[in-house]
């Protein structure tokens, strides 16, 4: 199928019918005509498109012509939120096609830059607006539309061998996003655009169980990127019905809590196990249920805080969200914790690791985290009354330019706060703070697997076979830090096998 759209020479995307105004439609084709659109940038908004598009959807106007403008992003939104972005076939349509247009109603567009318009439009509702008013971010093709741009970009430029996990990072954003009939499909839809090397090839086959199919895609993956940023996708919830082991994702579901890797698998900046890769994880004599990793044990979990993040709600503040004032006075009463509130709230946010495709890119700062959280307050009552509604303007006054600034810092540290959702933080028997997701138990093992870029917990009861648990952020081990007593190395690592 994949070779029928790379070799057309053109693919039309049919979203469907729907009343758009003639003028919305001539303003929306206007706008991208004015624009130094270039196909499939990733750095496409200068200055000059960022403020034909804020004309565009209503950022730079008042009264009536921000009406109007919300009108248009309205017509924008809706079009996010048709069918054709949950079908996990049409991933290969647009990501291999030569060219293509997009039709909605009567809007007809070029493909890239009908993307490359949602990309921009998407920035700019979250940065004018933030989290809790946006338009874009709630709807079904919000996640599939980045993964569709990313993976196009990638096509078109020939990225593939210097970029690696772009297989497994599509296949996450379609986990819980896109629909198929047959299970199996959440794998085979996305092999179009495979980067597995040579010998780690899937080759579908509906003969096989879901069980089987799930396993030996992740088995590859490992084998391939030499790598197990596959287990970030391995959370569950309950019991699967699929009965998969416990170090396999089931791609047929949405995650009950964030990876610590929210964009890209593989494209984080962690590197607990100082990217030594993972040896082969088949190993001798193990049947393809089954993996073999390296690592050591560093930790026991000791002590799990009782404050729970059951959901993310784009309304509530971000002192609500995270909850610092409840988990503080926890942590810092723990027999052996050293921690601080700079700390506490740098593991909370694992230092910003939610950060998708449209955040600012941001070095992580625990003081002016902390600043900008203790002025929460003051920043909602300035955004409320009108002083920070455009974060982008520029002002005359320094006083004003530091208040838009800090408050579209809050704004970030609003929405990569989704991360701590069904999570718990804990504390390990040697005093370090982590956050892992809720399945988490006292007693669990705290290890750094080779190939692995965070830590990862897990569980061995009695003489029963290891378990994979969650990956973690744990505060001090994330970037390979050396530890004094406690420090590991390649040569005195140890074998685990996980069902």
């Amino acid at each position: 199928m994949a070779d029928i759209y790379r070799k057309a020479e053109r693919t039309v995307v049919w979203l469907g019918e729907t009343t758009v105004l003639e003028d919305d439609r001539r303003a929306i084709v206007n706008a991208t005509e004015r624009m130094n659109f270039r196909p499939v940038e990733r750095e496409w908004s200068e200055a000059t498109d960022q403020d034909i598009l804020k004309d565009l959807i209503g950022f730079k106007a008042e009264g009536e012509s921000r009406e109007l403008g919300q009108r248009r992003r309205q017509v924008l939104a809706d079009a996010l939120n048709r069918p054709w972005f949950t079908r996990a076939w049409v991933f290969q349509e647009v990501v291999v096609a030569k060219s293509g247009i997009v039709l909605y109603g009567s809007l007809e567009m070029d493909m890239d830059i009908f993307v490359n318009l949602l990309d921009g439009v998407c920035n700019l509702d979250l940065q004018e607006v933030g989290v809790a008013r946006s338009m874009m971010r709630p709807s079904k093709g919000y996640r599939p539309m980045f993964a569709i741009r990313e993976a196009r970009f990638e096509s078109r430029n020939g990225l593939s061998s210097a970029y690696k996990g772009r297989f497994l990072s599509t296949v996450w954003q379609a986990m819980g996003n896109v629909d198929a009939t047959n299970p199996r499909d959440k794998v085979y839809a996305f092999l179009a655009f495979s980067d597995l090397e040579a010998g780690s090839e899937i080759s579908p086959s509906y003969e096989l169980p879901v069980r089987s199919v799930y396993a030996d895609a992740t088995l590859k993956s490992m084998r391939s990127l030499r790598s197990l940023d596959a287990l970030e996708l391995a959370l569950k919830e309950g019991d699967s019905s699929t009965d998969l082991p416990s170090w396999v994702p089931d791609f047929s579901r949405p995650l009950p809590s964030l990876p610590f890797m929210t964009h890209n698998v593989g494209s984080s900046n962690f590197c607990a196990s100082r990217k030594i890769p993972c040896p082969d994880p088949t190993g001798p004599g193990l049947d393809k249920h089954t993996l073999a990793v390296q690592g050591r044990i560093i930790s026991t979990i000791s002590s799990i805080c009782p404050i729970s993040f059951p959901t993310f709600e784009p309304s509530q503040t971000l002192h609500e969200s995270l909850k610092l004032e409840d988990v503080a006075p926890w942590v810092i009463s723990h027999p052996k914790s050293p921690h601080d509130h700079n700390t506490i709230l740098r593991t909370l946010l694992a230092e910003g690791a939610a950060a998708d495709d449209t955040s600012d890119n941001k070095n992580w700062d625990s003081t002016e985290a902390l600043k900008v959280y203790q002025n929460g307050p003051t920043l909602l009552e300035a955004y409320r009354a009108g002083h920070v509604a455009a974060p982008n303007r520029n002002s005359d006054s320094p006083a004003a330019r530091a208040l838009k600034y800090q408050y579209r810092y809050y704004s970030w540290m609003k929405k990569v706060s989704e991360i701590v959702v069904r999570k718990r933080m804990f504390v390990t028997d040697d005093g370090d703070l982590g956050l892992a997701y809720e399945g988490i138990r006292e007693g669990d093992q705290v290890g750094v697997l080779l190939g692995s870029r965070t830590p990862t917990v897990l569980r061995k009861a009695g003489g029963a076979p290891w378990r994979f648990v969650a990956q973690c952020y744990l505060d001090g081990w994330m970037r390979g830090e050396v530890h004094a007593g406690r420090d590991w190395t390649e040569e005195a690592a140890e074998s685990f096998v996980l069902v």
